[in-house]
């Protein structure tokens, strides 16, 4: 045959006399050629090669009119052939053979050639749109193929079950073939986006089948509950491939919006999950036992592992689902109620069972508690996971696109479930420091009471064996997060016993110096001891508000009584920097230094509260350099007494005899106190004021000239009474019952308390 149609010139030329043209040996070859390939192809590379000679021999003959209706009608049967192979394309060359696809990729090349041949263009002038047409014949061949693929696959017609999930995955692979293997060839040779053109009619196509397996039973049964998910599992992955549509196009795809046909299920399933998730719960602890860790000792038992692999279940499942996050919200809720419910039920279970072995009754001495140990690390363990919902759950994300009313859902429940998990584990751990206590105690009297002759190191010894004997259990027995609370809860129930032997037995009498040293020190010992070389507790965690109270009382019972005078004047002065406004009124005054000599003036008061029965005061103000160490020549001096008024207007100056370096150092300050003048009875105290010396001009900026005194611009001053009664510093003067200057200081200060 192949012998024929190499040889049809020849032929030709004993019908037609005279040589034949090359156009003419061209088309005789291609018709020959035609006329086999209609009924057994040959090789598209080598009808791309005849179509090549009849386009380049066109250039330069020309064909009669029979010549050119008869390449007419070859034309037209090629490209019919052509495009019907093109219509069954996956069947006649199968993706995974790369030489049927050689052969798709040249018939394309064939149909790309032909449209663009001169000898097309004369020979059918009405038939140019190859292009248009190659379309069409994949929007005819596309259901056809659909159609058979599904009778292949499901054999049951109008009815879906298992083999519906094996359609699905099908057309899944399919797709997959028609974008890295069809498309390349279609749009590499004819521009035509193949994969949108087949996407777009099985998008349809998929999405009509899938709304007919969710509406096939009005009542499912389990099998289906099963079978609905895998369906969507494939439906959801198909959807995907509507990202390789072209960007910006309308393509009003049905399949991206799947979700929507199977949020009913989801939601129903997510109903009856919650109240399996409590069975398995109740279960769980039902038939619970001791899980051993690599030290052979428990830590937890098998209910809170059963109970967080739920939860795993529940988070593995809505990953796989991957629900779009716009839309997520209202089925994430349900999710986390699951969750969040099963968590609170295995809380309650858990404090219960503790409860009724009589944990929360019992007293001191401590004892090692397996039955609190385990309930503890239980709800750590189940905790821990639930405090990573949020990010498993992608909060972050969540935030910026859900309503703030939904997300604050969320949340409050999230956080409600975590506080009510630290409040059962808290409840549960801190029955330890009041079963140490006693101990406690007894040890911290043996160090605050040890002979002199005792160096700390050797005195705190006792407690630290103790301590150090339970602690170690309780290290063995929980887990990290757990012993480090308990850690803390026993670090401060040690600093109370030692603030106790500090204050709390003999508050009204001064002790040796030696006794708060042997106290401060065992504190740092203590420090060290409960910090571990960091395996402990951290220097944050330690440094609590009451442990800069005790180390703050301590240091105050180390120092002489002129040094804490000195602190509470500044801690005073501290106070009137951070006052700008109260009940006592205001103090208006100036101050400044020139030529070794410190000038004050008193200009006014306003609002002075009255302290006489007639509702006035009569006041005046006392000046005060402070401290007495710095200023010690540096009498008090006072204004005159104005009678009868809440608002007195002084202008009074004052001069004081001082040095810059005086007024410089550090501390340095001027005291205003106001007063009320009476008669038979002690004078009453209105108020008191600080301003540091420090900062007004001629100490501020050093060499500068003040040549107008009243040029300054007046200071108002706060007026300040004193409301701490259980001052530490005056509390510790006081109990220095035998110093007459630590006496004066507190009585003449608690005049100063104010009434309210």
């Amino acid at each position: 045959m192949l012998y024929c149609i190499l040889h049809v010139p020849s032929l030709l030329y004993l019908l037609f006399p005279g040589d034949l043209s090359d156009l003419q040996a061209a088309l005789a070859r291609f018709v020959a050629a035609s006329r086999v390939y209609l009924k057994r192809p040959l090789d598209p590379r080598w009808m791309l090669q005849l179509l090549t000679d009849i386009e380049t021999a066109w250039m330069t003959y020309t064909l009669t009119r029979e010549e050119e209706m008869w390449l007419a009608e070859k034309f037209t049967a090629m490209q019919e052939r052509w495009l019907q192979q093109l219509r069954h394309h996956r069947q006649l060359f199968p993706a995974l053979h790369p030489p049927s696809l050689v052969r798709l990729e040249y018939i394309l090349r064939c149909l790309a050639y032909m449209s663009n041949m001169k000898a097309f263009w004369k020979c059918c002038p009405f038939n140019k749109e190859i292009r248009g047409d190659i379309v069409a014949t994949l929007r005819r061949g596309t259901p056809e193929w659909f159609s058979s693929l599904k009778a292949s696959v499901m054999p049951m017609q109008g009815e879906y079950d298992a083999s519906f999930v094996d359609f699905c995955s099908e057309v899944y692979v399919q797709l997959k073939h028609s974008l890295s293997h069809y498309h390349p060839l279609f749009e590499g040779t004819n521009g035509i986006p193949y994969f949108s053109v087949v996407f777009k009619q099985i998008d349809k196509l998929m999405s009509d089948e899938v709304i007919a397996f969710l509406n096939q039973n009005e009542y499912p049964d389990p099998s289906y509950d099963r079978l609905i998910f895998s369906v969507y599992l494939e439906v959801k992955d198909l959807a995907t491939f509507s990202h390789n549509l072209p960007v910006g196009g309308d393509h009003r795809l049905l399949l991206p919006k799947c979700h929507e046909w199977f949020e009913p299920s989801v939601s129903c399933w997510l109903s009856v999950c919650k109240g399996k998730a409590l069975q398995r719960v109740r279960t769980g602890v039902e038939l619970q036992k001791p899980c051993t860790g690599d030290d052979r000792m428990v830590k937890h038992s098998s209910s809170a592992v059963d109970t967080v692999a739920i939860f795993c279940q529940l988070r593995d499942f809505w990953r796989l689902l991957q629900w779009p996050k716009a839309h997520s919200v209202p089925l994430l809720g349900q999710l986390l109620d699951c969750v969040c419910s099963a968590a609170l039920l295995y809380a309650d279970i858990t404090y219960q069972g503790l409860m009724e072995t009589g944990y929360f009754d019992r007293l001191g001495p401590f004892k090692l508690c397996d039955e609190m140990c385990i309930a503890a690390n239980n709800l750590e363990y189940v905790y821990k996971f639930v405090s990573l919902l949020e990010n498993y759950f992608d909060f972050v994300t969540l935030e910026t696109i859900a309503s703030e009313q939904h997300f604050a859902a969320l949340t409050a429940q999230l956080d409600s479930t975590l506080s009510q998990f630290q409040v059962r584990v808290m409840d549960i751990l801190k029955r330890v420091g009041p079963q140490m206590q006693e101990a406690l105690r007894k040890a911290m009297f043996h160090v605050a009471w040890s002979p002199d002759t005792l160096p700390t190191p050797r005195a705190v010894e006792p407690l630290f064996d103790y301590l150090h004997h339970h602690l170690c259990q309780l290290n063995a027995a929980l887990l990290p997060q757990n012993f480090q609370k308990v850690l803390l809860e026993v670090w401060e129930y040690t600093l109370a016993e030692l603030n106790y032997q500090m204050d709390g037995t003999t508050s009204s009498e001064e002790m040796p110096a030696m006794f708060h040293e042997r106290l401060h020190a065992a504190l740092e010992l203590m420090v060290e001891f409960f910090h571990a070389e960091g395996q402990g507790l951290s220097t944050e965690m330690m440094q609590s508000g009451g442990y800069f109270q005790i180390e703050q009382r301590l240091q105050y019972h180390r120092t002489d009584t002129e040094m804490l005078i000195e602190m509470f004047y500044a801690q005073r002065l501290l106070e009137q920097l951070n006052t700008t406004s109260g009940p006592y009124g205001s103090l208006a005054v100036r101050a400044y230094f020139n030529h070794d000599s410190l000038c004050v003036e008193v200009l006014h008061a306003r609002d002075i509260i009255p302290l006489d029965p007639n509702g006035f005061s009569d006041p005046f103000v006392i000046i005060e350099l402070l401290p007495h160490r710095i200023f010690p020549h540096c009498n008090e001096q006072q204004t005159n007494v104005h009678k009868k008024t809440l608002h007195p207007i002084f202008d009074e100056c004052f001069e004081f005899s001082v040095t810059l370096e005086q007024c410089r150092a550090d501390g340095a300050m001027i005291c205003f106190t106001v007063m009320d003048h009476d008669v038979l009875t002690a004078n009453d105290f209105a108020g008191e004021a600080f301003l540091a010396l420090g900062t007004i001009p001629g100490v501020a900026d050093v060499g500068a000239c003040i040549d107008n005194f009243h040029g300054l611009k007046p200071v108002e001053l706060v007026l300040m009474q004193q409301h701490k009664k259980n001052h530490p510093i005056l509390q510790i003067l006081e109990s220095r019952s035998g110093d007459r200057q630590a006496t004066e200081f507190v009585k003449k200060q608690k005049q100063r308390f104010a009434n309210k």
